[in-house]
């Protein structure tokens, strides 16, 4: 799968957090968010527009 580069901003605490489970999980913060995000999307599953 392609990536693209996707920018936002968050809490300075959150990111320090995540970055820590990272490490801990030998993994990147990216792959973290990327696996969080897919999980929470099959959770709330909507038609697309």
């Amino acid at each position: 799968m392609q990536k693209k580069k996707f920018t936002t901003t968050l809490d300075p605490e959150l990111i320090k957090r995540m970055k820590i489970i990272a490490v801990e999980n030998d993994t990147s913060v990216a792959d973290l968010l990327e696996d969080l995000i897919i999980s929470y999307l099959s959770k709330h599953r909507t038609s697309a527009r």
